[in-house]
């Protein structure tokens, strides 16, 4: 699979922002009480221009897909409205966790991405603060892993 040609520009939109929070939205699976399953849905990078985009994983899992439209509210009624309780879509503010706490405040140089012929894969990215990277990349049972990015 491979990033579309809008997603591509969304992507570039946003290098040259400064990131002013990072929300990452879990989705927390209560279906069977004796095996919880949460797992990253949703990371949301919010500039300082007060847009946002969101890093989420596509219909089947196989692959990353880019908002810049997500609606919070919209997705937890339509959960709560087919699921119940059973299925929740939670957000955290991470800005502070050790993981975000050093990139807040920084611009965004580069989304770096890797490439198969002349195409840019969707199943991870790179984002470039400078010295400072994170990738978040994907996996169908875990949903978006987001870690330390070192050449």
């Amino acid at each position: 699979m491979h990033f579309n040609d809008h997603q591509l520009k969304l992507l570039t939109s946003c290098e040259g922002k400064i990131l002013k929070k990072v929300l990452i939205y879990f989705w927390v699976n209560r279906f069977n009480p004796d095996a919880q399953v949460d797992l990253i849905d949703n990371v949301e990078l919010v500039f300082g221009d007060d847009t946002s985009l969101v890093i989420t994983c596509n219909d089947d899992s196989t692959g990353i897909n880019l908002l810049d439209d997500f609606k919070f509210e919209d997705e937890k009624a339509a959960l709560k409205g087919e699921f119940g309780d059973k299925i929740k879509i939670i957000p955290i503010d991470a800005s502070t966790t050790k993981m975000w706490v050093d990139v807040i405040g920084g611009t965004i140089e580069a989304f770096e991405l890797s490439k198969e012929d002349e195409q840019f894969l969707n199943d991870a990215l790179i984002i470039s603060f400078g010295l400072e990277k994170r990738s978040i990349g994907i996996s169908p049972a875990d949903g978006l892993i987001i870690d330390y990015w070192e050449e």
